[in-house]
């Protein structure tokens, strides 16, 4: 296990913006950063990073947290894999307490993958640079297609010998899972090496990790495929991954600006001349997934496919996915029937970018262009071309941008912009019915499953963004509202005290008598955490693996709204101060509102027992009790003064 102190550490020193920054496009706006979101599809940002209170928060999913969380939520990693990669990514040290071996394995299931995948990596490198035949072989190749060695080690090209179970071999020594060998692709079911006499190119997530592989034959084999890739595993999904992007994201989101091209060897050319902001579909036609992965680093996308028909084709089916998902596109074709890496190498970097600056063309208005040149004296096969490209435009979601395109389109194609547009508006109400249709469609499936007690196990159940409360346990809710938000600052009502001391001195142990389970164990554990010397207990809450806990504090910590800067404007706020600043009478009034409501539960159990009581001596001792507690209810009824129940 890792030390508490440790973890005290990890949570203080991980900054949400540096750790979220990796995977999304983060832009400023006033104290807080927004983006898209990367756990679901949307148009308009509404992923909010908060610097200042080091969380993060999707208005639009729900989703929120502190860098745990997302690692978490982004990477399924577990609690302490969160932990350990973000003491490694800063540098902090972990001396790990002793675990059980019910909880190593648990812990290290998943990890062990990434582990087999990172050994086996280094050993397609070593093979490729320290034997004789890992450098006549693959690295002549590698070599031959004009690459240098510094671009070589940034993608951790490799090679796989032709003995045929050398890795295997070698990994078996070295302590490593048979099964789990095969699991991953690095071992035939029959137990010989899947990627022999191959030159090998590492798959990455964008954290970096080594997720699979896809290995090159470099004979003229029959019947041998040229590419070989890595099966689908718990960590690999192929229409998830872009090759070359844990080495280009940081080049995409600085020119905000993401090439697209179709071959490995394709990015590589292009990185070793000065052009970062390259990835790879890997031969694979484009995803939905892949989409959103690049529309977390930016909303401009230029496709750069190889001259022939082939590469054409490619490009017009990558189109819809563009435009469903709102992405500005482009499409640039290599002329000469050359592909990137031949083109760039034949004219330079300098021209290479002049040249997709000059001929990279939108996606859609290329198509229509396109139709005029082909079919300007056919009308029948261009109005047939025109349909096809009018269940284009129906995929654009963007209204103003989908009329802007119609205007043009129609110019271009030299018709009517309204017959266009009516084409357009029957595409749309075709996609409508059959959403319409589909949805009822499943409410009578669903439906029918639930009268019959057939809904399966894995039927998501709506997830309640706040649990249900009785009346009495809002106040409750509000006293952990503000031990979250303002246990850490200082109160000055007598002697300066943090928060958390000034609401104990109110609150005392009254929170023990809560009727929430969840609220009472928060302030137990709060005050726990603090006397055995967690100084940062937002860091702590904001990252914690109980997710009913986490997604707590998360909601109380976290706003979709910032203050406007009035003093800059020169507006000085003249009638009261900021909520933030007036963190004391928050704390206060919390304090005394569920002393109010606890008091009038009270009064409501003391007429109770008035009522019930049959002795007339008994009840007079009953009725005096209740006067004094009338009294002491009274006076913090005024202490609560204008704050009404």
């Amino acid at each position: 296990m890792i030390p508490a102190q440790t973890v005290d550490e990890i949570l203080t020193t991980a900054k949400i913006d540096e750790v979220v920054g990796d995977y999304v496009n983060l832009k400023r706006r006033g104290v807080n950063m927004i983006g898209l979101c990367p756990f679901h599809n949307e148009k308009t940002p509404s992923f909010t990073v908060s610097p200042s209170k080091n969380l993060y928060k999707c208005f639009g999913c729900g989703k929120g947290g502190g860098s745990v969380n997302f690692l978490m939520e982004h990477e399924q990693f577990t609690y302490p894999e969160a932990l350990r990669f973000l003491a490694q990514r800063y540098n902090i040290k972990i001396e790990e307490e002793q675990k059980s071996d019910e909880q190593i394995q648990r812990d290290n299931e998943r990890q062990s993958y990434y582990l087999i995948n990172e050994y086996a990596e280094g050993y397609f490198v070593d093979q490729l640079f320290n034997t004789d035949e890992g450098r006549n072989i693959g690295l002549s190749y590698f070599k031959h297609r004009g690459l240098l060695e510094t671009t070589i080690n940034t993608f951790k090209l490799g090679y796989s010998p032709k003995d045929s179970k050398a890795f295997t071999n070698q990994a078996l020594k070295t302590g490593y899972n048979l099964d789990k060998l095969k699991q991953l692709g690095l071992t035939s079911s029959g137990g010989y090496d899947f990627y022999r006499e191959r030159v090998i190119f590492p798959f990455h997530n964008i954290s970096g990790k080594t997720i699979g592989f896809g290995g090159r034959i470099l004979k003229d084999i029959k019947k041998a495929p040229k590419y070989l890739n890595s099966p689908e595993s718990e960590i690999y999904n192929k229409r998830k991954t872009l090759y070359g992007l844990f080495q280009a994201k940081t080049a995409i989101r600085k020119k905000d600006q993401c090439i697209l091209v179709e071959g490995y060897t394709d990015v590589l050319s292009l990185y070793q001349n000065g052009i970062h902001n390259v990835v790879a579909s890997s031969g694979t036609s484009l995803t939905q997934e892949q989409v959103q992965l690049i529309k977390r680093f930016t909303l401009n996308v230029i496709v750069l496919y190889d001259g022939d028909q082939a590469g054409q084709n490619a490009a017009l089916r990558g189109l819809d996915i563009f435009l469903e998902n709102d992405v500005n596109v482009k499409l640039a074709t290599i002329p000469d029937q050359m592909d990137p890496d031949g083109y760039i190498r034949a004219i330079g970097t300098e021209r290479f970018e002049q040249f997709i600056e000059e001929e990279a063309a939108d996606f859609v208005l290329n198509l229509a262009q396109n139709i005029q040149d082909t079919y300007v004296n056919d009308p029948i096969n261009k109005s047939i071309q025109i349909k096809e490209l009018t269940s284009s435009l129906v995929k654009i979601g963007d209204q103003l941008k989908r009329s802007l395109y119609i205007k043009e389109c129609a110019s271009i194609l030299t018709i009517e912009e309204g017959t266009l547009i009516g084409e357009v508006n029957k595409g749309l109400n075709k996609v409508l019915y059959k959403k319409q249709n589909d949805l009822r469609r499943e409410e009578r499936q669903y439906q029918r499953a639930e009268i019959k007690g057939e809904l399966p196990q894995t039927q998501a159940k709506p997830q309640q963004k706040e649990p249900k409360l009785n009346h009495d346990q809002y106040q409750e809710r509000d006293i952990v509202r503000v031990l979250l938000q303002h246990g850490h600052k200082i109160c000055t009502h007598e002697e300066d005290v943090e928060g958390s001391a000034y609401l104990h001195s109110l609150l005392g142990d009254q929170y023990l008598n809560f009727t929430n389970s969840l609220y009472k164990n928060v302030i137990e554990e709060y005050y726990t955490k603090k006397e055995c010397g967690i100084k940062n207990l937002t860091e702590h809450f904001i990252n914690h693996s109980d997710t009913e806990i986490q997604s707590l504090a998360t909601a109380f910590l976290s706003s979709p709204y910032t203050y406007a800067e009035w003093a800059e404007r020169g507006v000085e706020l003249q009638t009261q101060r900021p909520i933030d600043e007036n963190h004391e009478r928050d704390i206060y009034q919390a304090v005394m509102r569920y002393y109010m409501k606890y008091y009038k539960s009270q009064e409501s159990q003391w007429q109770a027992k008035i009522a019930e009581c049959e002795n007339d001596d008994q009840r007079i001792v009953l009725l005096t009790a209740y006067q004094s507690f009338k009294v002491e209810m009274k006076e913090h009824a005024e202490k609560l003064n204008t704050v009404v129940l």
